[in-house]
């Protein structure tokens, strides 16, 4: 199954990648969050769990009730809560094969390769999870979230993460979902899950609709972008800290990378505290067959989606020929400009809506 995972930070060259801490080891299910289920008067349900950033990637915490690690099932205990980023250009859950091995998870059948940000990447095999609910919710109002979850463990990196959660999770809702993007590390950040978008009219009011095309073959979600007032179809990818053009893009904006300084280099990660993404000029990611890629920032440009205004005038997308992006079938370089679409520019409003394949923001 064709997987775009265009984490792009993931995908820099390993020895830039070492100063991350080791993934995040299973932990026995335990909260002091808490996770609101309201039902509304018209029956509807929506799941509001609270919206971990780690680095720059918007995640969520999943318990495990039925899993344990070797120590726990030695103390006759289990149950475990691993932490996903959520990533809407994915469209397999993804799980560290190390953490797969620790939790001995069955092994019930194998993805075949796909594409990453930086090309072509290999098939692994395929888990059961099980059973989950939302980490964040107290022990005594937990409730089953999901059965049977799957995930896959691809030659890709998550860095601080058990793995990445597709857009087939969200949109497994039928109400879809939300972001509330929020300031990192405050209660204010949240993802929704709704059971219904009937009755559920007041989570849009006031916002842009725009509509969701989904790629060919793959199933991911793409939006047209207007850039200096051109068109431009992008690929909705929450799981990418930066937007990044293609070269046929940029021409048909009028955009262009900016003069060289201002810092470069290969290391995205080093002022994380500083900001959501550090101001770098240049970045460098490696592509599968060892090749570096560069992408250079442009000039600040306007940026809409449908009727709203992205960062007024100020946004500074990357300029660059992504191997992911060149290969998806529909945003390939026979289709022209295209572009990824990440945090970076979606962070500028408060929220993103996405139902029925629409997003409203």
């Amino acid at each position: 199954m064709l997987t775009l995972t265009a984490l792009l930070c993931q995908s820099l060259l390993a020895s830039q990648l070492r100063q991350w801490p080791a993934p995040t080891r299973p932990t026995m299910c335990a909260s002091e969050s808490i996770v609101d289920a309201e039902e509304h008067k018209d029956g509807v349900v929506a799941i509001r769990a609270p919206l971990r950033w780690i680095g720059p990637y918007p995640a969520v915490a999943l318990c495990f009730p039925e899993l344990a690690t070797a120590a726990q099932m030695g103390r006759g205990e289990k149950g475990v809560t691993l932490d996903f980023v959520l990533d809407t250009a994915a469209n397999t859950n993804t799980i560290n094969a190390e953490i797969a091995l620790q939790l001995n998870l069955p092994r019930v059948g194998v993805s075949a390769g796909g594409v990453g940000a930086g090309g072509a990447i290999g098939g692994g095999a395929t888990y059961m999870l099980g059973d989950c609910e939302l980490g964040d919710l107290p022990k005594d109002g937990r409730f089953k979230l999901m059965s049977g979850l799957t995930a896959s463990a691809l030659p890709v990196a998550s860095p601080a993460a058990a793995g990445l959660l597709s857009i087939y999770f969200l949109t497994a809702f039928p109400g879809g979902f939300e972001f509330r993007w929020g300031p990192e590390a405050t209660d204010e950040a949240s993802l929704t899950l709704f059971g219904d978008t009937l009755g559920a009219e007041h989570v849009v009011a006031g916002l842009s609709a725009s509509e969701v095309v989904q790629l060919p073959e793959s199933g991911l979600p793409t939006v047209t972008i207007r850039i200096n007032g051109v068109s431009v179809p992008a690929l909705l990818d929450t799981g990418s800290p930066i937007t990044v053009l293609n070269p046929a893009a940029a021409k048909a904006t009028g955009l262009s990378p900016t003069a060289a300084g201002g810092g470069g280099g290969l290391n995205p990660f080093a002022k994380l505290t500083a900001g959501l993404f550090p101001r770098r000029e240049t970045l460098q990611i490696a592509g599968a067959s060892g090749q570096v890629v560069t992408l250079e920032r442009a000039a600040a440009c306007e940026l809409f989606i449908g009727d709203s205004d992205f960062g007024q005038g100020t946004c500074r997308p990357y300029i660059g020929e992504l191997p992911g992006l060149a290969a998806l079938n529909g945003l390939g370089a026979a289709a022209g400009p295209a572009a990824v679409l990440g945090t970076d520019v979606l962070r500028q409003r408060p929220r993103l809506v996405y139902q029925q394949m629409k997003i409203y923001v």
